[in-house]
């Protein structure tokens, strides 16, 4: 027998000398000193608890609460991982109720953890992710308890609950309150509740546009007023639904989805206008990082159109804005293949000019010159831009073609690595690449001459030296 059934022996030889009062009296004695193993008594006998409604469960949240508090060093500051742990194993049985028909236990207990825990789940994204899955089984058990053969009244209990919760969460951020109000459209199953439910957004909304910042307001807005509409396209009121967007252009979302569908009716001038219109908002409101989105647009007109003019000129300023290589495709097709040489070496001249042009401008010079398969060109701007971040990028596309001179461009890139950069990381990616160059013609030569030039260079570096000796030639 080993020391655990020793152990349990004992504790059961003693069980039953103990007298029934005497453990009793222990046991009431012991809770009162211990909250946690008041807890872990009340959860583990929580069915034979005979307080009605809700009330036994918010004694046993209560408790769980206060038993955390316990184990932690400021009292104010409750273990939320172990309160979740132990809500989750009620909400298992809730569940396991509902399985079994018996609703009245899982309504009680799911709303109980709502209301007693909502203080612990804080109006942002950050919150414990465990406490935040309890809430949301919270939610999918009302859910169920709709979807359920539970009588009217007590889908009318969840509605009322529902609704309650809806104006406390509406400030909240994160996804319980997206849970809640789901649980509330869901429960708004008559005229009645929908009307009840239609003015308490219309009361949010207006509240939202007087108290909160213009860019908070927008993101609140816009996701009341989308309940909103997905009430009416559920009350089969799709007229009205429409005319919530149609009402509310300033949510740039509802702006889009009104100036696409113009797109896609073939109404260019209402879409034109509109793009128009939103250009200058956000002008006026400092909202630049929006105008390519509205270029995107007018860009897919002018092909619509066949408006050669527009198509050069909006499909330049996208890839000046963006680099992407679609817009210069796009740009291409609009010119003979005679002349686009000449204009492509414009837009290349025109990024070089650029005031701001650095890497990003590189870069898209790089991909003018793979598209259009100008491989000296691409070389000599390696070549002039010679870090191992350009090396390693267009390696691939000039090993075969100019393979000494990359290895020129690996010495020099090679050198200023070396020179900035320290650490075992750095010296592991420096002893890859002169391995990777050894391949190349003339590479090997380079790699060995490099390898002796740092040992002796940085022979204080003894992990660069250890990292440099591991080379085979």
């Amino acid at each position: 027998m080993n020391k655990v059934d020793d152990h349990q022996h004992l504790v059961s030889s003693l069980l039953q000398k103990i007298k029934r009062q005497e453990l009793l009296q222990f046991l009431q004695s012991y809770s009162k000193q211990n909250t946690a193993f008041k807890t872990d008594l009340l959860l583990h006998f929580a069915d034979k608890i005979s307080l009605s409604g809700s009330k036994k469960y918010d004694v046993l949240i209560q408790s769980i609460i206060r038993g955390s508090c316990e184990e932690k060093v400021e009292l104010d500051q409750p273990d939320l991982p172990k309160i979740a742990t132990q809500v989750g194993e009620l909400l298992k049985h809730a569940e396991e109720q509902l399985m079994l028909r018996n609703y009245l236990d899982p309504f009680n207990l799911a709303t109980a953890v709502v209301e007693q825990l909502r203080s612990y789940i804080t109006g942002g994204e950050k919150t414990d992710p465990v406490l935040n899955d309890r809430f949301a089984r919270c939610f999918f058990i009302l859910n169920d308890l709709l979807n359920s053969e539970a009588g009217p009244d007590l889908k009318d209990s969840v509605f009322n609950f529902a609704l309650i919760e809806a104006q406390k969460f509406s400030d909240y951020k994160n996804s319980i309150k997206e849970n809640c109000y789901e649980l509330l459209l869901n429960a708004a199953f008559d005229h009645e509740k929908q009307k009840q439910v239609l003015d308490l957004f219309d009361q949010i909304i207006k509240n939202i546009k007087r108290l909160h910042i213009e860019r908070d307001r927008e993101q609140q807005e816009e996701f009341y007023l989308r309940k909103k509409i997905s009430l009416l396209e559920k009350m089969g009121r799709a007229d009205a639904a429409q005319q919530v967007i149609d009402e509310n252009l300033n949510i740039t979302s509802f702006r889009k989805e009104v100036i696409d569908k113009a797109i896609k009716e073939g109404d260019f001038a209402s879409a034109k206008a509109l793009i128009r219109e939103s250009k200058m908002i956000n002008q006026q409101k400092g909202r630049l990082y929006l105008t390519s989105e509205w270029d995107e647009r007018l860009l897919k007109i002018a092909i619509e159109e066949k408006d050669i003019s527009n198509i050069r000129t909006i499909g330049l300023r996208l890839f000046y804005d963006q680099f992407d290589i679609s817009y210069y495709r796009v740009i291409r097709k609009t010119y003979t293949a005679e002349r686009w040489p000449a204009e492509a070496q414009k837009i290349i001249e025109s990024i070089k000019a650029e005031a701001n042009f650095g890497v990003k401008g590189i870069h898209a010079l790089a991909v003018i010159m793979i598209e259009e398969q100008w491989w000296l060109q691409l070389l000599h701007l390696v070549q002039k831009n010679a870090s191992l971040e350009f090396a390693e990028d267009y390696y691939h596309l000039l090993k075969d073609k100019f393979p000494v001179e990359l290895v020129d461009v690996y010495r020099e890139a090679l050198r200023r690595y070396a020179e900035h950069n320290m650490g075992r990381e750095h010296y592991e990616i420096l002893v890859s690449t002169l391995k990777k160059i050894q391949s190349l013609p003339t590479g090997k030569d380079v790699s060995r001459a490099l390898s002796t030039e740092f040992k002796v260079k940085y022979a204080q570096r003894g992990n660069m030296v250890k990292a440099l000796n591991k080379l085979v030639f």
